[in-house]
């Protein structure tokens, strides 16, 4: 009687998912990190620079035959496995340029292992840029990088390296290669360069 009543649970679960149930549980996620962020975040940059792409959340699903897959939330709704866990996803904008995004873990009863402290780590370089504490922003990185050498740039990051904050940039080159520069966010000297072969 006990497995026939948790076999019966695991089966509404699955109904419920495949309806609404994420939907809610995205937006009870949404409202809770909103509150951190708005403890850690200027009101002005988190309005202008900060934007939730919902048709972007990940949904973990158990898929039988492929085992553990992650699809968007526009192919849940359509999919007829369960969720087992999603991330929000939030795309950090920089004057019309995307900067980076953050994909925040969320279980299914709408919690996050990632407290305040840890969002204001993981933030805490790009923040200097938005709040225009860095000499060097996006759009000069972006000119130092082509005026040494960087062509087809497709990707950018800023983090600290030796408690120094340095932007990486990265241009496409022949045969699976790429062309890395490395910025000083400070005066926009360049720290290193070298080629990266990218290993499938």
């Amino acid at each position: 009687m006990k497995h026939f009543l948790i076999l019966l649970f695991l089966l509404n679960f699955g109904v419920s998912n495949s309806q609404n149930f994420i939907e809610k549980i995205v937006s009870c996620a949404k409202h809770q990190f909103d509150e951190k962020l708005r403890f850690i975040v200027d009101k002005d940059i988190l309005e202008t620079n900060f934007e939730f792409n919902e048709s972007k959340t990940i949904i973990e699903v158990n898929n039988p035959e492929k085992g553990l897959q992650r699809i968007s939330l526009v192919e849940f709704k359509k999919s007829e496995y369960p969720a087992i866990q999603f991330w929000l996803n939030y795309k950090i904008t920089y004057q019309n340029l995307d900067f980076t995004e953050l994909l925040v873990p969320y279980n299914l009863n709408c919690t996050t292992s990632w407290n305040k402290e840890d969002v204001n780590e993981i933030l805490k370089p790009y923040l200097k840029v938005l709040e225009s504490k860095t000499k060097i922003d996006l759009k000069k990185a972006i000119e130092i990088g082509k005026e040494n050498g960087l062509d087809k740039i497709y990707f950018w990051d800023i983090d600290y390296e030796k408690r120094k904050l340095i932007w990486t940039l990265k241009s496409k080159l022949k045969n699976n290669q790429s062309k890395v520069i490395k910025i000083n966010s400070k005066n926009g000297k360049i720290i290193s360069e070298f080629i990266e072969i990218q290993i499938d």
